[in-house]
């Protein structure tokens, strides 16, 4: 009964509201608080010019700009409107096409001229299911605002369809986008940022490790080399594939994290809709992935009873906080030295290779 309240309430909601249009409004780029986001997507746009949920065999590269309303308070769900009142919602303040990938990646390098060498990072952002490119670019705006992060952002847009009824399309759509991600990717590599990081929500984290594994069987040891740090958050896929999926990968980022909760709602759908125990996003034992060096980072105590703790790490004032005294991203996700969590924690377990930690919540836990 639980599990059909949740579809019946993402159907109303899409049902009501219009999360494909986003009109651009210049205007907004007086705004006290924007922030650019870079965007790679392979969406097409419908015929009304907004990027939709047909997949196109050409990439769009962009140079955004987000406008973020005065009255956004940190953990609260970006707000946006089909006719935007900046005042109130995330807007589009600017948009600026990009011809090419190699451009791309010098747009980027350019973004960060003048940062300090310890800022010089990209962060590439990779959504989950349920998304229109609307839902995953104005929240990338928001955790880039919230989290205060250093560097440049972007933003992959893969075609989901942003539909509570498009769980196949979106599976389909996250494989037909690996050779996207690749490119995408190698062209970061070679922009003057000191760090590449990657991180994916929900069912972009099956796409980022379908997406490596595909990289290593040509190129082994490339993400080591490439990829700064590594971020699963609410990973929507079971534990087997993951283990497979990382069969060919040598070794991994030296900074990687997988974010879990067994109060995820929505991972409970998708573990009885796809007949799996257990989610990725749902561990809390390490015992399984002993021989993998990750941190095992739980944050079921943040959870809300009246939430499906899907976006926990994104709309959680408490979590976001402990997140952010982290001096950098890597330091928060470090599993050579995990100092940083380990004093949050209230629960440590060691698997060989593999940390679990479990954070006290607000009211300091259980």
């Amino acid at each position: 009964m639980r599990s059909l309240i949740v579809i019946l309430t993402c159907v109303f909601v899409s049902a009501c509201a219009d999360r494909i249009s986003a009109p651009i409004q210049p205007e907004a780029m007086s705004s006290t608080n924007t922030r650019q986001i870079f965007v790679v997507t392979n969406r097409k746009r419908n015929e009304d010019g907004y990027l939709a949920a047909t997949r196109n065999s050409e990439m769009t590269f962009l140079d955004t700009t987000v406008s973020i309303p005065p009255n956004h308070v940190t953990g609260d769900a970006p707000q946006f409107h089909a006719r935007p009142d900046p005042q109130k919602h995330f807007v589009i303040a600017k948009e600026t096409l990009i011809p090419t990938l190699p451009d791309f990646a010098r747009a980027v390098s350019g973004s960060l001229s003048g940062t300090r060498r310890q800022d010089r990072e990209v962060t590439v952002f990779v959504h989950g299911f349920y998304n229109t490119y609307q839902d995953s670019l104005f929240r990338i705006a928001q955790l880039q605002n919230d989290f205060d992060m250093p560097g440049t952002v972007v933003n992959f847009g893969w075609t989901s369809a942003g539909s509570p009824l498009g769980y196949a399309h979106d599976r389909e759509s996250a494989l037909y986008s690996r050779d996207d991600l690749e490119r995408t990717l190698r062209a970061l590599t070679k922009s003057k940022s000191d760090r590449l990081l990657l991180v994916g929500h929900s069912l972009g984290t099956f796409l980022i490790t379908e997406t490596l594994r595909q990289i290593e069987l040509k190129e082994p040891g490339w993400t080591a080399r490439n990829i700064g740090a590594l971020a699963l958050i609410s990973p929507d896929m079971p534990v087997d594939l993951f283990l497979r999926n990382l069969e060919p990968v040598k070794s991994l980022p030296k900074s990687t994290v997988i974010l879990t909760s067994t109060e995820d709602n929505a991972l409970r759908l998708s573990s009885r809709i796809n007949r799996s125990s257990q989610r990725l996003g749902q561990l809390t034992n390490p015992d399984v992935l002993a021989d993998l060096p990750v941190i095992v980072f739980d944050v079921s105590e943040f959870s809300e009873s009246n939430s499906s703790n899907h976006m926990t790490f994104a709309e959680s004032p408490a979590l976001i906080s402990l997140l952010r005294d982290a001096r950098n991203f890597e330091e928060l996700l470090a599993p050579d030295d995990p100092n940083f969590l380990l004093r949050q924690a209230e629960r440590v377990r060691v698997s060989n290779e593999a940390i679990a930690i479990q954070v006290s919540g607000p009211s300091g836990g259980s």
